[in-house]
């Protein structure tokens, strides 16, 4: 017996002792550089780890070129080497990198689709040694002057065996390097011949927003006490869950397929509709991708199916339905050009087709076709009382809800039985657009490339809108004394859209063509884009139709970048597929934005609301990133000043970051946002400046826990109303002169980020705001909430869980409680006779769950 215990108390105590040692095999950087080691040693040992083997020995440690004999006599006692064995290649790469699958399969918006190429990437890497320019380039946040510097090294005969080459090739920076490792491999990769499966679902039942929440609501019964309005009609308050469901499988990097069934707020069922037709929004596709050697190099990508097609700076082609403001193209605001498969939830500006797309380091050629129906907004061109297919489109519409044809017309029928006049309305399917388009690409050396970029997309039906002026504003607006008054220069966007048939010409079809353009000099590289829509004009002569230019250069240095932008685009430029760089969305500031309660139909709102298109607007961009000091970095600054061409207005916004961070683990950050608008009109009404001020301190604990607290404080500056001005200003009199008006505002915060361990996290915030005019952004872990209430209160937390290696989820819920704003009713531009004329505020209680589910295997 005592001999047993012996031996227990022994392996204990051996336990205990090799506890306190650092395994080689499972260490973290961070646990390395405690060891008597150099920054650069414990760097080199977990390279060592990562890139090339695993540790057998501690004696391995002298295949390090680092680690000399007096180094490793001084580890031993520090150090174990554990037993390992790779059963499953895929698994442990799943098991280094789980963090950063965790925040690619997050995404949303304008980076939904393009996460599952770089999770791609993540489990299988390419070898950077055979990789092209623009596959390279398409990874996160890396510049044109990072992959030119990798070019130009494999050029000059030099392989890349490890991390410490690529992060000392000439010219590359940190934040380059950094960024890409995980995403290559320095040789063949090792896992091959593997099949890889992703399941991914997601519920959310978030609430719509205010504003989708005021068209809905917005009473189509206008002449009648029993007002009634879509939110009543469709019982939307209870049909507001969302669900998607996106299944891929691909062989290696080779072979892939994907199915997506997305079904969104406003259906009664997650699949199909009351008439049992489908309800869900379904995308599908097929790709193959290659590698092969014919006279050099060629890399070679065929899809079938929905895919998405991106070129140069977004003028010309880029097809998804959502607005991201001052998307730069560089650091967080990627674009993968060429072609990828598309399960993202973008419908309505879906490609739908085959494309192929074939590149070797000179030159890269692309080949897209499509066939889809689009949803677009009709109205009663023929005067028969009816819509059908006789009738005039007017544009494209990505509407939020997707009520069926059928429930539109049945809810039209109704509305129409009180004595309205329902002639405009969205429809589903409305129009069938065949496209063909295609790039052509040449680099005459490295870090060079020309390209030329053009589609035409024809349709089953005209798109008009009306050449007179009264006739338009008839169409859109029920009241003609409302159009009059509210119709501004602003709506020159909706006069200027695109027509198939004019006075002057009778087409079906629409033509956008154009060039780009790339180079990199030394740390500085030179992009841009130019693009024509065919109207009237010649084809192969330039500026004769309506156009649109961005161009750019963005410099360089281990501790500093700089970006400088120009663009220009004109009213006419029309492009449904245009998502460069832009302030606002088309359609901003007009009827559509502003006279929801006077349109024709209420759910025109949604051209605006919806928009994927950048405004008419030219302008100069500048934004930077410097550490000047080890303590000191501006994380972000940028000045954008810009003109609206509908109208002339002309804009400033500012906004910058600058952090302090006298240790690693705590940091202090003061942010200063300044938006004017017609910074040049001190008189115009219509003159606007918010301000906004944030501080926030940022705590990093240990096992990767983290807090901030912060304050953020907004003001609003507008002029007095002129007739107010006017008036004499005495004592007692209601109409007395007023000065500026200042509204404000003010929030609190306090987030946080909590471990439990490797396989289990919660994060979470908890807000309390007064906003008096002001209103605020919060962006939570995936999300973007909108706070603009006199005064609330929300907490969330999301619980991330790998329940087992392929098996992940997370859980959100999010508590909002909120007082409406103080709405005062009256004539316009006059006072009541006596008393105070107020809507009821009303406190709002929100309960919101968000669930994801992750099967990778």
């Amino acid at each position: 017996m005592k001999k047993y215990l012996f031996f227990l108390c022994f392996i204990f105590a051996f336990q205990f002792v090799n506890a306190a040692k650092i395994d080689l095999n499972t260490a973290s950087l961070q646990e390395l550089k405690t060891l008597p080691l150099t920054s650069q040693q414990a760097q080199d040992i977990y390279n060592h780890r990562f890139y090339i083997d695993y540790f057998k020995s501690i004696y391995d440690l002298r295949e390090i070129d680092s680690i000399d004999q007096a180094t490793l006599n001084e580890l031993k006692p520090l150090v174990s080497v554990s037993h390992y064995q790779i059963e499953d290649e895929a698994a442990l790469r799943r098991d280094e990198i789980y963090y950063l699958i965790e925040q690619l399969g997050s995404n949303e918006g304008l980076q939904e689709g393009m996460s599952d190429v770089w999770e791609d990437y993540l489990m299988t890497p390419r070898n950077i040694n055979k990789m092209p320019f623009s596959d390279i380039l398409n990874l996160p946040n890396t510049s044109a002057i990072d992959v030119a510097a990798i070019l130009q090294r494999r050029a000059n005969g030099d392989t890349l065996t490890n991390y410490r080459d690529l992060r000392f090739s000439p010219g590359i920076s940190y934040y380059g390097a950094r960024n890409i490792q995980h995403y290559v491999y320095y040789e063949e990769p090792p896992i091959s011949n593997r099949v890889f499966v992703d399941y991914q679902m997601k519920y959310s039942d978030a609430p719509y927003t205010d504003e989708v929440m005021d068209m809905y609501k917005e009473s189509m019964l206008i002449s009648y006490e029993k007002r009634q309005s879509y939110w009543g009609y469709f019982n939307m308050q209870s049909n507001r869950s969302a669900v998607m469901n996106k299944f891929r499988i691909r062989f290696m990097n080779e072979w892939k397929a994907g199915i997506l069934t997305n079904s969104v707020k406003g259906n009664e069922s997650f699949l199909l509709d009351k008439n049992d037709k489908l309800a869900a929004d379904v995308k599908y596709y097929l790709g193959y991708e290659k590698e092969f050697d014919l006279f050099g190099k060629n890399f070679l990508k065929i899809y079938a199916g929905n895919y998405r097609a991106t070129f140069g700076e977004g003028l010309i082609m880029e097809n998804t339905d959502s607005f991201s403001p001052r998307q730069t193209g560089y650091g967080f605001n990627k674009r993968i050009i060429g072609i990828i498969g598309d399960l993202s939830r973008t419908q309505e500006y879906s490609l739908r087709g085959a494309a192929i797309d074939w590149k070797r380091n000179d030159l890269n050629a692309v080949l897209f076709l499509s066939n889809d129906k689009k949803d677009a907004v009709i109205y009663d061109s023929n005067s028969n009382g009816v819509l059908d297919k006789d009738d005039y489109a007017l544009c494209y519409i990505t509407t939020t809800s997707n009520f069926s044809n059928d429930e539109l017309e049945d809810a039209e029928t109704f509305y129409n039985s009180y004595g309205m006049d329902i002639s405009i309305a969205p429809r589903k399917d409305a129009v069938e657009e065949n496209l063909i388009g295609g790039h052509l690409e040449y680099s005459p050396f490295i870090g060079t490339h020309i390209g030329f970029t053009g589609y035409e997309a024809t349709y089953d039906r005209d798109f008009v809108v009306p050449d007179s002026l009264q006739e338009l504003q008839n169409i859109l607006i029920s009241d003609p004394v409302v159009a009059d008054q509210k119709w501004k220069m602003a709506d020159a966007e909706i006069t200027n859209m695109y027509s198939t048939k004019t006075a002057d010409y009778d087409r079906n079809y629409r033509r956008v063509y154009g060039f780009d353009w790339l180079t990199t000099l030394n740390n500085t590289s030179f992009q841009g884009e130019y693009a024509e829509m065919e109207v009237d004009g010649k084809p192969f002569k330039l500026g004769d139709d309506p156009k649109a230019i961005i161009v750019s250069s963005y410099t360089q240095f281990e501790n500093l970048n700089f970006l400088t932008m120009f663009r220009q685009y004109d009213l006419g430029f029309d492009n449904p597929y245009q998502r460069s760089f832009s302030e606002s969305e088309r359609y901003d500031d007009t009827v559509f934005n502003n006279l929801t309660y006077g349109l024709r139909n209420t759910l025109l709102t949604d051209l605006y609301l919806n928009s994927a298109q950048p405004s008419a607007e030219r302008g100069f961009y500048f934004e930077t990133r410097y550490q000047f000091h080890r303590m000191f970095t501006i994380t972000k600054a940028y000045l954008d000043l810009w003109e609206r061409l509908s109208d002339g207005r002309r804009g400033l916004r500012f906004q910058g970051t600058l952090e302090f961070k006298p240790i690693h683990q705590l940091r202090f950050r003061i942010r200063h946002k300044v938006q004017i608008k017609r910074y040049d009109e001190d008189l115009y009404r219509g003159k606007s400046q918010a301000d906004e001020t944030e501080l926030q301190m940022i705590t990093y604990l240990s096992n990767f826990d983290r807090i901030s607290m912060g304050i953020i404080y907004a003001k609003v500056l507008q002029p007095p109303y002129l007739s107010i001005l006017s008036n004499p200003a005495f004592a007692g009199d209601p109409d007395m002169a007023q000065a500026i008006t200042t509204t404000d505002g003010d929030m609190i915060y306090v987030d946080y980020t909590h471990n439990f361990n490797e396989n289990l996290r919660v994060e979470g915030s908890m807000a309390y705001w007064k906003a008096y005019g002001a209103s605020f952004w919060d962006f939570e872990d995936v999300e973007l909430d909108f706070e603009q209430t006199d005064r609330g209160f929300k907490s969330w937390f999301t619980f991330s869980s790998r329940i087992s290696n392929n098996l992940y989820i997370s859980f959100k819920y999010k508590y909002k409680q909120f007082l409406t704003r103080q709405l005062e009713y009256r004539d316009y531009n006059a006072i009541p006779a006596s008393g105070e004329w107020y809507f009821e505020r009303v406190e709002h209680k929100e309960n919101i769950i968000r669930l994801q589910l992750d099967w990778k295997f």
